[in-house]
Order: C-alpha cells, then structure tokens, then sequence
C-alpha cells in the first residue's frame, strides 16, 4: 500500500482540519482536497480563477503536491485563497507596462529611418566642410571615420527583447523587499549554507536573499571588488522578480543552484584555488543561470518559432537570452555589481560568466563531459581553459543537483519539475508541435523519469567531476544513488489494487 502522509490545515480562520494524502495523488488533486478544506471550489467561476498558496508556521511557502510535508495539529499549514479575475477581463499590471513599452518602441522605429537620413545629410555637410577647410589649412585633422575611431558604435534604438523584458518588472513587490529589514542567521544556519543537505523549503523570499547577500560576504566578493551592499541587495530582489512563477524554472530553483553551488566549492574545498573573479562568474552565473525562464524548453522554442529563435538562430536560445537579461540588469547604475571592475577584469568575468549559463544547455553537455574527461586524468590548474571548464562543470552539477539534497527537500521539486513538463507537452499537443515522451503525463511516470535521469546523467556527471574535485563521495555522490535505489523500488513496486 502506498505511503499515506497525513497534514493538518487552517483555512479562512475557521477550525484545524486533517488532509490524508497518498504519494500517486496529482498536484491537482492536491489542490483540490486544500480546496474542498476550505469550502471552496477549485474552478473559480465565469469571471475569476482560485489562486492557492500553502504556508507553515513561519510564513514560508511550502509547495502544493502529493509530497507535502507532515505536520501537527499544533503547527497547522495556513491555506490561502484568493479569487483573482480572469486575466481576459483586465490584463496585469505587467501587461499593460509590456503593451505601454512595446507602443512607445513602436513610434521610436517609425522616426528611425527619418533620423538616419538627417544623420546621414548632416555628415556628408560635415565631411565637405572638414574636407575645404583641410585644403585651406593642412593642420586640421581629417574627420573620424566610424573604422578610425574608439567610440560606440551607433546603435539602434529599437529595443532588444532582453531589455525590453528586464524594464517591465514588480516595481511593488522590489520596493517591499528592500524595505524589510536585512534578516539575521545564526552561525549554525550559515555554517549549514555551506551544504549540500541545506533546506530551502525553511525560508521565505526576503530570508533567500538575504542568505544569498552573505555568500558575497563569505566568498570575500564584496571587500575585493569595493561593492556596495544595498547595490547587491537590489541586484538580487530584481532578479527575484525578474524569474517568473513557473513550478520548477523560478526564483527558489535560483537559490537552490546557487546555493550547491556555494555547497559544492565549500565541501570540495576547491574554493580556496579559485580566482575572485571565478568566484564571482560562479555565483553571477548561477544567480542568472534561468532568468526570465518562460516555463517551456528549447525545443518548445524552436517547434513553435518564437521570438528567441529568431534572435538567437535556435542556439540555445533560453541561455542566450538568461545571459541577455542578466547583462541588460547590470546595465541600471543601482543594479550593478559589477561597476567596481575594471574594464579589463569586467570583460574576463562577463566571458566566464556567459560560458557558465551556456554550459547548462543540456544539447551541449555530451560535448562538455567528453571535454573534460580529456582532463579528468591529470588535471592542470595551471591551464586556464581547463580552469574555464572547471567552473562550467560546477554550474552543471549545481543546476541538476536536486537528488543530492535529503528526500524531504529534493522530492517536491520533481513534482514541481514534471508538472511544468506536463504543462508544455499539453500545449504542444493542442498546437500540433513536436512532444517529447518524457514530458508526457500519459506515458511518463515520476520513478520512471527519476530512476533514468539520475542513472544516466546525474551519476556520470557528478564521478566525473569527482575524479577531479576531493571529497565529493559522501557528502554528494552518495546521497545522489541513494535516492536511484529509492525510485527504482519505487518502479518495481506494483500500485495496490
């Protein structure tokens, strides 16, 4: 028989009620027995839809889906559910920012090609006049040409998709999380950042800010590189709300690979052999390694043509436009954390820092593993292309590393990660692209799907990195095939009758 987690819910301020939960219930059947709790109905109606959201007792959100967490009647989850209307009603705030932006665009691109003509005119006036006087008086210096000089090249005011989604943000959600105060931790729950086993489902979104702004301090970012704190802490709510509300590609799987990353250097203890310029790819790369993830794959991309495709000539266009995004934040004075660089050091980290977030292109990572298995066997620090590859290695690890963490944590993301599969193989198949078996909710299973990923990409990739990185088989590797033993017993265990 299937394991029944039994949890206790508060809704509406009305009594404590007792949920039974099986391990095969959907995440909206779920959804649904929160729902009936509450005496509401899931569907919304004509007009609204239910939004539900599930917190515990110390106001974190904890993620709605067969894997819940128990708890006691004395520490109930707090249900909430708000009816929101229907977006075709009155498009968000967001909406009307993004149609009022892409106006504005619009009346700039019909003035460009009248201003190129004036440009143009102006120039030729120029050049005549340089030209007469430079007969009169052999001294006067010929005119710069765009080939002679070192300024910025013209640049096309029309506005790259990358920007254009970086200037429409939750300008009130970034505004109340700079105006709470900076949360305090103890040195047990810093000490305990520096781990793989770190539990995110314990914080709220001010609190992983604020454990992301101590990595900075404890990687010695902020001294070397002269950086303003309330800088950093404004980077790091923006991006916050620049990542979208997706079940698995959000602001919490942000944290989650930023923090391995931060675990895996740590336990390692190759963090004291890394440059604080690496150190600071490292943590810039898997901070925007998923920006502004649309919630669907690339190949959902190419499939239906989007505008990434088109930009990116279907070359890992998700990574190419989270590198966008990321850079296009930096370019805001209160957003960057990189203006202390110089200009030198600023062109070596961006490079370092674009090759992580395209390093986690899963299409690349046959090419990658077989790159760096050329090194594995006699590793040279001294090379800073295998350096390069190094670090590439590590934002790979820390983006597929859910199953290092304890069941408990890491098993709620997998529901979070087949739900949004499930939810682009559904608009596949009603816009007639391409589907992938494995995100199919009629032919994929969750042990299925778990005990192939964790088997023949996890496990490879993880020893591989090992041969080359110490202290990787109990704290990291092991944890990793415990939880394939688990969801293969999961596999062969027949459902009950």
């Amino acid at each position: 028989m299937p394991i029944v987690t039994q949890i206790y819910v508060k809704a509406n301020g009305k009594k404590t009620e007792s949920i039974r939960i099986r391990p095969n219930h959907t995440v909206k059947e779920v959804k649904s027995v929160l729902c009936a709790a509450a005496e509401i109905s899931d569907k919304g109606n004509a007009h609204t839809d239910a939004i539900l959201k599930l917190y515990n007792v110390r106001n974190a959100l904890v993620p709605i889906g067969p894997n819940i967490p128990k708890n006691t009647p004395e520490e109930p989850y707090t249900v909430l559910i708000k009816m929101v209307p229907k977006a075709t009603i009155d498009p968000p705030v967001e909406t009307k920012k993004l149609m009022e932006t892409i106006r504005a665009t619009t009346e700039v691109m019909e003035e460009v090609p009248k201003l190129r003509s004036d440009m143009a005119e102006i120039q030729k006036k120029l050049v005549s006049a340089v030209s007469a006087a430079a007969h009169a008086s052999p001294s006067v210096a010929p005119l710069a040409t765009a080939e002679s000089t070192t300024k910025k090249p013209y640049s096309d005011p029309t506005a790259h998709l990358a920007m254009l989604r970086a200037s429409v943000y939750d300008e009130e959600t970034t505004n109340l999380i700079l105006a709470t105060p900076r949360p305090v931790f103890s040195s047990t729950v810093l000490n305990h950042l520096k781990h793989p086993t770190f539990n995110i489902w314990d914080y709220n979104e001010v609190e992983l800010i604020g454990l992301m702004e101590n990595m900075f301090v404890e990687m010695d970012l902020v001294d070397t590189f002269k950086m303003d704190m309330d800088i950093v802490r404004a980077f790091l709510a923006r991006v916050s709300v620049t990542y979208n509300q997706n079940p698995f590609h959000n602001f919490k799987h942000c944290f989650c690979v930023t923090q391995m990353m931060y675990g895996i250097i740590n336990v390692t203890g190759v963090i004291t052999k890394l440059t604080p310029l690496e150190k600071l790819a490292l943590i810039c790369g898997t901070i925007g390694h998923d920006l502004d993830h649309p919630g669907m794959n690339n190949a959902y991309q190419i499939n239906a043509n989007t505008d990434l495709t088109i930009i990116y000539n279907d070359i890992s266009p998700l990574e190419n436009h989270h590198a966008a995004v990321l850079f296009t934040l930096f370019r805001d004075p209160s957003l960057n954390i990189l203006a202390t660089l110089p200009e030198v050091q600023y062109r070596e980290c961006r490079k370092q820092i674009i090759s992580c977030i395209l390093a986690t292109d899963m299409a690349k990572h046959g090419e990658i593993l077989a790159k760096f298995k050329g090194y594995s066997t006699d590793f040279n620090f001294e090379d800073q292309a295998q350096r390069q590859l190094l670090l590439q290695m590590i934002i790979k690890c820390s983006d597929i590393s859910n199953e290092v963490r304890p069941k408990h944590v890491s098993e709620p993301w997998v529901d979070n990660l087949l739900e949004e599969f499930f939810c682009q193989s559904d608009k596949e198949k009603r816009d007639g692209l391409p589907t992938a078996p494995f995100m199919d909710r009629e032919k994929v299973t969750k042990p299925s799907a778990q005990v192939g990923f964790i088997g023949f990409v996890m496990i490879p990739l993880f020893e591989l990195v090992a041969k080359v990185l110490p202290n990787m088989e109990e704290p990291i590797i092991q944890p990793i095939k415990k939880a394939h033993e688990y969801y293969k017993s999961m596999l062969e265990t027949k459902p009950a009758a």
